[in-house]
């Protein structure tokens, strides 16, 4: 059986409340009854207290005038059961009750109902203590018209009562506006739930209260950023995978060739002497070189390459892969700027950190290129430093026209690219061999574009870290 959250927060409340409202109204209410009798008692016994202590005879008028005083009747009585005196007019066939019950005006209570002439009436009996004045009379009868003690008792109870009961009325209305202001949030953060379900990690808008909703909307949100960023590495990982699977083979087989004309170049200039100075088979082998080195990147995104640290100098390695990427530099008509520091010692997966260098490299010099024709050329800076005595900065800048807008957040992702031709793979891998190292790539954006890989100088171990764009 389902049991809204609303019903849990009013019922409650409300049954807690009504049983507050009822005791202190019913205790109000006797209170008031209590006080409506005893005020009424006294009123009787302060008339007479004056009857008892007055020095003239009680009479008929005298009593009259008493009833419309007190809005009792009167009725006096002798030790023989004579009557002397009365507010009523009576027949003589007419006697009053019994009179055993008598006390004095001090302890005067009223007493149990008595019928007299249709009308029902409390009863008391008084002794008088000076019956010389009144005839002989020495017994009072008092009848109290119950209809009027009620009106009074109604009079005393209602107020409480209709007090608790407007109360009552009030602790609902407040409970059902509590129930629904904490139940709308929560309602939304349901429907926030079953977006996050159906794939949509959109934020929910937090509540402006500062409560326990809005922390629970917030932890929401902080899951579905989560969740987002976890759908990302998955379907990254994925593409990575697929992309792997599909062109391994290929890479394989192209990267067979490629090493199989590099190495009849090799054995052609063995042969023929007159090749041992030629400029074009030193291209064509560094070309080679190059499409090997396009072909291994390929492959690392399959079956995960084994971590091979080792000691080597950074700045050498560039050295190097300025070497290879110059001749595709100049042919596009962009200049590579490479001013070599001092040794750079670190320790990593040399052929990774040469992959890294690469891509970086290659991928500036393509976006270099766009300019390449116009009066001012294009421009790659290359620069190696040292950051911190365990931290090295590889910067790659070029004047390129940057990441196109809206790709700033996925320049890294597999198969995400801004160029006609590209495939989106060289700073993927340049990424993950960041990340390998417990490194972070950086880029941003001025009046060039920079990319900004830091790498621990000493790593032997591989980490699962990831890199950092923006």
């Amino acid at each position: 059986m389902r049991w809204p959250l609303r019903y849990q927060i009013m019922l409650p409340m409300a049954a807690v409340m009504l049983a507050t409202v009822l005791a202190a109204s019913g205790l109000s209410a006797y209170l008031a009854a209590r006080r409506t009798r005893s005020h009424i008692e006294g009123q009787l016994r302060d008339i007479v207290r004056t009857l008892n202590g007055s020095s003239f005879p009680l009479t008929d008028a005298v009593l009259r005038q008493m009833r419309g005083l007190s809005g009792a009747d009167f009725v006096l009585q002798r030790d023989d059961g004579r009557v002397v005196a009365s507010s009523w007019r009576l027949d003589g066939a007419w006697a009053p009750p019994a009179a055993d019950g008598a006390t004095s005006w001090l302890e005067m209570r009223l007493g149990g109902r008595v019928h007299v002439q249709g009308s029902a009436y409390f009863h008391a009996v008084v002794r008088l203590e000076r019956p010389t004045a009144f005839g002989g009379g020495r017994v009072l009868h008092i009848f109290y018209p119950e209809r009027v003690y009620r009106r009074a008792w109604l009079e005393a109870v209602y107020p409480p009562l209709v007090l608790g009961a407007a109360g009552l009325v009030i602790v609902i209305l407040v409970a059902t506006v509590v129930g629904s202001r904490l139940v709308a949030p929560m309602s939304r953060l349901r429907g926030q739930v079953e977006r996050i379900a159906h794939g949509d990690f959109s934020p929910l808008p937090l509540p402006r209260r500062d409560d326990e909703v809005r922390d629970l909307a917030g932890s929401v949100n902080r899951m579905a950023e989560m969740l987002a960023r976890y759908e990302d590495q998955v379907r990254r990982t994925e593409r990575l995978h697929t992309l792997g699977q599909l062109g391994a083979a290929l890479a394989h087989q192209l990267r067979n060739a490629a090493t199989g004309c590099r190495m009849a170049l090799d054995l052609h200039r063995r042969e023929c002497a007159a090749s041992e100075d030629c400029e074009s088979l030193d291209v064509a082998t560094r070309q080679l070189a190059m499409i090997e080195q396009h072909l291994q990147r390929l492959l690392s995104l399959g079956p995960e390459r084994p971590f091979r640290p080792e000691r080597f100098d950074l700045t050498e390695l560039v050295g190097r892969v300025v070497a290879l990427v110059l001749p595709a530099a100049e042919h596009r008509g962009v200049t590579v700027d490479w001013q070599p520091p001092g040794p750079m010692p670190m320790v990593g997966d040399v052929v990774a950190i040469e992959q890294l260098a690469v891509n970086l490299l290659l991928n500036a010099v393509e976006a270099a290129a766009a300019v390449g024709g116009s009066q001012r050329g294009g421009y790659v800076g290359i620069h190696v430093r040292c950051k911190a005595p365990d931290r090295l900065v590889l910067t790659v800048e070029d004047n390129g026209p940057g990441p196109p807008r809206g790709m700033e957040d996925k320049l890294f992702d597999p198969l995400v690219t801004g160029k006609a031709d590209g495939i989106g793979l060289g700073l993927a891998v340049a990424r993950q061999v960041a990340a390998q190292h417990g490194g972070v790539i950086r880029w941003r954006r001025d009046q060039k574009t920079c990319f900004h890989a830091e790498l621990p100088r000493n790593n032997r171990e591989p980490t699962d870290a990831h890199a950092v764009g923006g």
